[in-house]
């Protein structure tokens, strides 16, 4: 049985955090994602632009009480393709492991 490949853009440490908090959140505010993930204003900009090329993730400005503020939400391609990764990884988790034969220096 062939193992899917895992999404590298998603793969990336950082770009999976995101990625998982918006799809648990659908929306989100940049701030709240960044202190949330405990990131800088341009780490979290420089990966929120790569999930953007990959049209995984929309920015927007919005209104809000204290003036704009921007907003970040998971659009339906990365919807889809957060759901493949993680049945990717599930069939990895799935696998058998290998048999090995037993280590000769192992005690009985």
């Amino acid at each position: 049985m062939a193992l899917p490949s895992l999404d590298p853009v998603i793969h990336q440490a950082t770009r999976l955090r995101i990625m998982a908090l918006l799809f648990r959140n659908r929306v989100a505010a940049f701030t709240w994602v960044r202190d949330t993930l405990g990131l800088t204003d341009g780490n979290l900009d420089t990966h929120a632009a790569k999930l953007e090329e990959a049209g995984y993730v929309k920015r927007g400005r919005a209104l809000g009480i204290g003036g704009f503020q921007v907003r970040m939400r998971i659009t339906p391609e990365g919807d889809a393709a957060f759901r493949a990764y993680l049945e990717g990884l599930r069939a990895y988790l799935a696998m058998e492991p290998p048999s090995r034969a037993p280590d000769p220096e192992a005690p009985p």
